[in-house]
């Protein structure tokens, strides 16, 4: 009966070690994308259409919150890795001049 109580102890420990983890992986990704998000932001450029009501980074913040609020990190860290990538890619387009088709 001890060893069962054990065991079961040090499952749960080992699985809410690896959720806690999980959460300040998810954290510093927000945090590092947060920060390319304003930079690009501060340059003009924010990924939007226009019938969306809030940008695609924005939308990814919210879905990161909800996640979270679950408890589920799986679905957390796939929207945090959607906020990164789309944070770099605004700020890449930020970041490259742009020329018109009939400029060498």
């Amino acid at each position: 009966m001890k060893k069962t109580f054990a065991s079961l102890a040090i499952a749960a420990s080992i699985a809410f070690s690896g959720q806690a983890m999980a959460g300040t992986d998810v954290d510093s990704m927000m945090d590092k994308a947060a920060k390319l998000h304003s930079e690009a932001k501060d340059l003009g450029v924010v990924w939007k259409q226009k019938k969306m009501k809030k940008p695609y980074y924005d939308t990814y913040v919210d879905q990161v919150a909800a996640a979270k609020e679950k408890g589920d990190m799986a679905k957390a860290k796939t929207a945090a890795e959607l906020a990164m990538k789309t944070a770099e890619g605004e700020l890449k387009q930020a970041q490259t001049p742009i020329k018109a088709a009939w400029e060498k």
